[in-house]
């Protein structure tokens, strides 16, 4: 049990005499967000040592590194720079074809892949962990679009396959 309320980040209990709170479901976990305290754009880059020798690293370790590889918090901004880059139709992300075709077959075999990047989903390590940005470039573009570690970004489904199949590089 977390020792304080900034600890307890990913479940809270309903308590009887809430207001709105259903009688019948008293005491049952209702999730809620997680937010990596204090996180700020600055904080959103890799560890020299994830950076490849072309200066590619994946996305996870971008969300690893930020969040001090604490996996809930990792998945939660990974979940949301997905969903960034996705709506801003970033167009350099790159996988390989291997990771490509593996990728495609997750899809067509189950659509949350691409469909379910919410914090909680294992989709988002998935995704996260074959998606490989230029560090520089990512830290950038970031930057120019105003990214918030804390904000909120959606993507309709769509768009996500559009993006995924139309706009990551092979290679």
């Amino acid at each position: 049990m977390a020792d304080t309320e900034s600890e307890n980040t990913s479940l809270d209990t309903v308590v009887e005499g809430q207001v709105g709170v259903d009688a019948t479901k008293i005491d049952q976990p209702v999730a809620t967000e997680v937010v990596v305290p204090g996180l700020t754009l600055a904080d959103v880059k890799a560890s020299p040592e994830d950076i490849d020798a072309d200066g590619f690293v994946s996305l996870w370790n971008i969300a690893s590194n930020a969040c001090n590889k604490n996996t809930i918090e990792t998945r939660e901004l990974a979940a949301r720079l997905l969903c960034f880059l996705c709506r801003k139709q970033c167009d350099f992300v790159v996988t390989s074809g291997n990771n490509a075709e593996y990728l495609d077959q997750w899809f067509e075999r189950d659509n949350k892949l691409l469909y379910d990047w919410k914090p909680e989903s294992e989709t988002v390590d998935v995704v996260a962990q074959h998606a490989e940005v230029p560090h520089d470039a990512f830290v950038s573009f970031l930057d120019n679009n105003k990214f918030d570690p804390a904000g909120k970004y959606a993507a309709t489904r769509a768009v996500r396959v559009q993006w995924f199949q139309e706009m990551w590089c092979v290679g």
